[in-house]
């Protein structure tokens, strides 16, 4: 019994020792790439979005992840437009990149007037997130739009389309299932 007990105890601290020595995965979450002009509030909203897929639940206590400073990582996107992501994540030593873009939102709204009634509302998005994982050497681009023209209605609005579109690549990319699969 004593045998069996020891050796428990020292399964248990070579199992500690070595989940200490583990190092957290480095993340870049680059800022929205706007493409076009946007509200704040938008910009607000759709960062959010995307903060909360790259989001690990007690995260300050386990330490399975570091995030990377997003303005360092913006200065050194800029210097490498070539592969840039694959550059970045090399220049910064980080195992995940995220990169989402935002490349055409418009809007435009006709106030109803005459006998009809009716406004008039055409609104459009196109957004791509791109993921590159280091650790696998997996780059995963995906892209989306959305687009509206009919009566006016809050489902197709600009704002709306895009943050589908963020939905939609936050899916596509599987980038939750990357996230939650740090371990």
């Amino acid at each position: 019994m004593l045998k069996f007990l020891a050796a428990v105890i020292i399964f248990l601290q070579t199992t500690c020792a070595a989940a200490e020595i583990k190092k957290p995965v480095r993340i870049v979450c680059l800022p929205i790439i706007f493409q076009n002009e946007i509200d704040s509030e938008t910009r607000s909203g759709l960062e959010l979005k995307i903060s909360r897929a790259v989001h690990i639940p007690l995260n300050g206590s386990l330490k399975l992840a570091e995030y990377l400073d997003a303005e360092i990582s913006v200065a050194a996107l800029e210097k490498n437009p070539a592969d840039a992501v694959k550059n970045l994540a090399e220049e910064l030593d980080a195992d995940l990149v995220i990169c989402p873009i935002l490349r055409r939102y418009s809007q435009s709204y006709l106030p109803a007037f005459g006998l009809s009634g009716e406004s008039r509302l055409a609104s459009s998005a196109d957004a791509e997130l791109i993921v590159y994982d280091r650790r696998t050497d997996t780059l995963t681009d995906k892209k989306t739009s959305r687009s509206y023209s009919g009566s006016y209605s809050k489902f197709g609005t600009a704002p709306h389309l895009a943050g589908e579109c963020f939905d939609a690549l936050i899916k596509k990319t599987g980038l939750r299932e990357i996230i939650r699969a740090i371990r």
